[in-house]
């Protein structure tokens, strides 16, 4: 990974080039993991000309120094410095022209007078980089996404009536860890019977019933990347018919872009694709979010797969497809697999059977 560190910080000075930053701040975790390798609070400052230092307190140090390699100069806080005091620390020459990622507005007002020239917002530079996943990320995802379907086919074998969803949840994050995963990536979602119309979920813990629609949406994060998948079940023999009916409206959609999806469409036409599928069934008004979202060291990350997503589908990206319908007070029903962009189409990297009643 200290190669792939390496590039990521070359290719991150190309675009401070191109765009005349004479330095970049980072205080994103999930920049500073990109970057360095480490996860958790810290400030990174990035010269156009000269090492990358990392300054973080006392008590994240050891861990920084476990986690950083000789590429990037650690520097050790008082427990009592603030952002100002890192500004203070930095050659004028970094501060002609500095971008930053993630500054409260509070930090923000704290620091302009600070600095010599101007500072300005500079996350979309950093995820230009982070929504093409390398190898070694990839390998990563894969490995997510092999442990969630495996998760997920358990929970289909837990489904029936009488269960409780919070019993579901809990034998399936027991497994998460017995496969080696460092926690979920998200709270799991368990909704049953009427419950599974909110996308979320919602709270309560519900008894699953005959005749019930079951979604469960579930991810973990192996060795910080991110994994996400949706399948939806019934519980009984035989459906209803509005049930099976939607059920293969969302998955026609979902098939439908997965199909058509070629580099250089954008994100938001492939939420269109999927929104005029499901509205020349009838259904437009109950599909309620986005098509998807990329995933990464986040669960949500840039490309956003919806009617205002403007970015240009890449070779490298890995997001989300989950087209889903919602009638509320009834069911809902969503498909969701993660996916990555290759040259020749998509490979789908989540697995678990797509059946919608139970063995």
């Amino acid at each position: 990974m200290a190669d792939a560190r390496a590039d990521r910080f070359k290719r991150l000075l190309d675009l401070m080039r191109e765009n005349e930053l004479t330095g970049i701040l980072l205080k994103s975790p999930a920049n500073l993991f990109y970057f360095t390798g480490y996860l958790g609070p810290g400030i990174l400052i990035v010269p156009l000309d000269g090492v990358p230092f990392l300054f973080v307190h006392p008590m994240n140090y050891e861990l920084a120094e476990q986690s950083v390699s000789n590429r990037v100069e650690l520097s050790k806080l008082r427990s009592t410095s603030t952002i100002k005091d890192v500004i203070d620390e930095l050659p004028e020459s970094v501060k002609v022209k500095i971008g930053f990622d993630d500054l409260s507005a509070e930090e923000y007002l704290k620091i302009k007078d600070l600095i010599g020239g101007s500072i300005l917002p500079a996350s979309e530079y950093v995820w230009k980089l982070r929504m093409i996943k390398d190898a070694e990320e990839i390998e990563r995802i894969k490995k997510s996404c092999e442990i969630t379907s495996k998760c997920m086919e358990l929970a289909a074998e837990l489904l029936e009536e009488g269960v409780l969803e919070s019993e579901v949840k809990a034998e399936v994050m027991e497994e998460m860890f017995k496969l080696g995963a460092e926690r979920a990536a998200f709270e799991i979602i368990i909704a049953s019977g009427p419950k599974s119309s909110l996308p979320h979920g919602g709270p309560g813990d519900r008894s699953m019933k005959k005749g019930d629609v079951v979604l469960v949406d579930l991810g973990v994060v192996y060795e910080g990347y991110c994994s996400d998948m949706t399948r939806t079940f019934y519980i009984g023999s035989q459906p209803e018919e509005e049930v099976s009916r939607i059920y293969e409206v969302v998955m026609d959609a979902k098939s439908l872009v997965q199909e058509e999806l070629t580099i250089g469409l954008t994100a938001a036409s492939l939420h269109e694709k999927a929104y005029k599928e499901i509205s020349s069934k009838g259904y437009g008004d109950y599909f309620i979010h986005g098509l998807g979202h990329g995933l990464g060291i986040e669960i949500h990350e840039p490309p956003r797969l919806s009617p205002l997503g403007k970015e240009v589908i890449m070779e490298g990206m890995v997001f989300t497809i989950e087209p889903g319908i919602y009638l509320p007070r009834k069911f809902g029903i969503r498909i969701e697999d993660t996916v990555l962009v290759k040259r020749d189409g998509i490979e789908v990297l989540t697995s678990a059977p797509y059946e919608l009643t139970l063995p």
